[in-house]
């Protein structure tokens, strides 16, 4: 299989088990939001969890970020909740490889099907995604790359990214690209 990987930021968006891949460097600024009669944003969601003007990813001086909206049900970032600054400010967050975003989620990032789960990617492969059946499976343990007697059980969201490939496990289904 080939495994060509080139630099290109990008966002994979999982939004009722549908993977899309959107490329960031194609423009500066991409709005986030719940698609409506009067709002189509560039990276459209559906869920009723979502607000229509979400949030947005923009480039400035080279780096990405994302700018959150604070709407009702909120975005939560690696782990944690995002909150306005001093004064009800935006908060723009510099995003870095890997890292994963949460859309109406409320506190937590627990991802179901009223959730939208999100990773910026700083690299793309030229080739498509596949998909693993892990519905069946009793039991999932990653152990490339893990010491000797270690193993990792997965959670909704991992991400395995090795030089060759990548993995997005999301419980009952598994992406898959490059060689992994």
């Amino acid at each position: 299989m080939g495994n060509i990987k080139r630099r290109m930021n990008n966002l994979i968006v999982i939004e009722n088990g549908l993977l899309t891949n959107y490329m960031l460097d194609e423009k500066l600024k991409w709005e986030v939001g719940r698609i409506s009669k009067d709002n189509i944003p560039d990276i459209e969601l559906h869920l009723a969890t979502i607000s229509r003007k979400h949030g947005y990813f923009q480039n400035m001086d080279g780096e990405w970020f994302y700018v959150d909206r604070y709407g009702k049900n909120g975005t939560v970032y690696n782990g944690r909740k995002l909150t306005p600054g001093l004064k009800g400010k935006k908060k723009a967050i510099l995003l870095k490889g890997g890292d994963v975003l949460v859309f109406g989620g409320g506190e937590t990032a627990i991802i179901n099907n009223k959730t939208v789960w999100t990773v910026f990617l700083e690299y793309t492969y030229d080739e498509p995604w596949r998909i693993a059946d892990t519905k069946e499976m009793e039991e999932l343990v990653f152990r490339d790359g893990m010491p000797e007697n270690e193993e990792c059980y997965p959670v909704k969201g991992t991400v395995i990214m090795k030089e060759t490939g990548m993995a997005i496990y999301m419980g009952d289904v598994t992406y898959l690209v490059g060689d992994i």
